[in-house]
């Protein structure tokens, strides 16, 4: 394990994907939830801003371009994921329902147009069009499944997460170092703000924590898909992973279950779905030559 340590490109992996990353989100967690105890409802908006700082952080150190306007596909990820948070978080505190969702279906769709346009303009006009739905529509249908109201939504968390972990393995498999480490990064956020969330008695998980988590694995996904190469049944198992996910904390909220029981099924039963989008990933790896 020292002798792991002691290669600076392994340290340098851990240091920029894991642990400042987690030392941000910790340290803004820690800050929010002593500093929103007069006002609670706050306190949803802090968390938000410090899974996005920590995984901000390892993107600094990671890939270090905030160019703007940005130069690079990777280069809109830091402003999508700023600008989409700040319109989600606005329109979550909204009245009526369908402002959220109109949110996020604006914010998804825009962020696949920008992140499809080097590829889609090199297509006909009605293959770039059902190419760009496919995928905002793809992006809003999970967005809607894992964050369906205003409940507490560590069970989506716990699912993002699992989703963050499944991207981290699959990425460098399908050749891209660069987003596995985004994946490490976001895995390691999420599940920093989560277990301080289960930690501290009386801690919401709200809807704009989850939605900055959804924004970023969901921009992560979309370059692994067309700029890594990841084959489209690795993503098929990706997706259903999420799905399960969803699909399980939607059952026991409404059986009633509650607990952290209710938090980490979610997790447990989509990770046998991510296990297989791993697997089949080396595969391909391997059938193509990968390893030595």
């Amino acid at each position: 394990m020292w002798n792991l340590w002691q290669s600076g490109f392994v340290r340098s992996l851990i240091l920029d994907s894991a642990l400042l990353p987690a030392a941000v989100t910790m340290l803004i967690v820690v800050a929010a939830y002593y500093k929103t105890r007069k006002y609670p409802g706050l306190r949803s908006t802090f968390w938000a801003a410090a899974i996005l700082a920590g995984f901000l952080v390892g993107y600094a150190l990671t890939y270090r371009d905030f160019s703007f306007p940005p130069r690079t596909v990777l280069s809109w990820l830091p402003w999508l994921a700023l600008v989409g948070g700040i319109v989600v978080a606005i329109a979550d505190h909204r009245r009526y329902q369908w402002w959220r969702y109109g949110a996020r279906g604006l914010i998804a769709g825009a962020a696949a147009f920008v992140l499809l346009w080097p590829i889609l303009r090199q297509e006909t006009v009605l293959a770039a069009f059902f190419a760009w739905l496919t995928v905002a529509v793809l992006w809003s249908v999970l967005w809607f499944v894992l964050i369906p109201d205003q409940r507490d939504q560590k069970p989506a968390g716990t699912t993002l997460f699992v989703g963050a972990v499944g991207l981290a393995l699959v990425a460098p498999l399908s050749g891209s170092i660069l987003l596995a480490q985004f994946g490490a990064a976001l895995a390691v956020v999420l599940a920093v703000a989560l277990v301080f969330s289960l930690l501290m008695r009386g801690s919401r998980w709200d809807s704009p924590s989850a939605d900055v988590g959804v924004l970023i694995l969901g921009a992560l996904m979309v370059d692994l898909r067309f700029y890594a190469g990841a084959s489209m049944g690795v993503m098929v198992w990706l997706l259903v992973s999420l799905a399960v996910g969803a699909g399980v904390a939607r059952i026991l909220w409404h059986r009633g279950t509650s607990g952290q029981w209710a938090v980490l099924a979610p997790g447990l039963v989509s990770f046998p779905f991510m296990a297989v989008a791993g697997w089949m990933a080396l595969q391909i790896y391997l059938a193509s030559g990968g390893g030595y």
